[in-house]
């Protein structure tokens, strides 16, 4: 049985893990934006976007509520690390390569749903002049949606690369209690 001061340590490590896999997407995003050929932010802004927000305000919240679920879904790697001796993170690969098939889940489970049920078709109002935007928020939401496949394809990229860099900071993180478990099993 795990103790509730086991599963806070790993909560935490989790949380850092998965702010720095986060953090390791952030320019990423800015070389995409510059890429598809929109203003530098509009990833996040268009999560602002979602509820209501706009300009500014939108990007920091997009930005914020990105970390925070990269921060929650590190945590949540590394505590359900501890329920199976097969899901125990012992070594660098298999914490990259768990972090990759999270990643995948995580695209396949949320992030797909929410781009699909959500974004696009709030992005595609914006393009089809539906709603009330500016000239502006329109070209930028018709260079989304005419690049939407690219977008799409690009992110699942971008979830595995996510999750290899969280697995990999777990297994950094973590090294110290899969090493003293190695030494215990030598001198057994």
């Amino acid at each position: 049985m795990t103790s509730s001061a086991e599963i806070y340590r790993m909560a935490k490590t989790g949380c850092i893990a998965g702010l720095v896999g986060g953090f390791a997407l952030f320019s990423s995003f800015f070389w995409i934006d510059n890429d598809i050929g929109v203003p530098f932010g509009t990833f996040y802004k268009i999560v602002g976007m979602l509820v209501g927000l706009d300009g500014l305000p939108a990007i920091i919240f997009g930005f914020f509520a990105h970390m925070l679920t990269a921060a929650l879904i590190g945590a949540i790697f590394c505590i359900c690390s501890t329920l199976h001796r097969l899901l125990q993170i012992s070594g660098v690969p298999k914490g990259i390569i768990g972090g990759a098939v999270t990643g995948i889940q995580v695209y396949a489970i949320f992030f797909m749903p929410i781009t699909l049920y959500l974004m696009m078709p709030m992005i595609s109002d914006h393009a089809s002049g539906t709603s009330l935007v500016s000239s502006e928020q329109m070209e930028i939401a018709k260079a989304l949606m005419a690049t939407s496949d690219d977008i799409l394809w690009g992110s699942l990229i971008l979830h595995v690369l996510y999750g290899s860099v969280m697995g990999l900071f777990c297994s950094f993180m973590l090294y110290e209690d899969y090493s003293m478990k190695e030494i215990g099993r030598s001198h057994v």
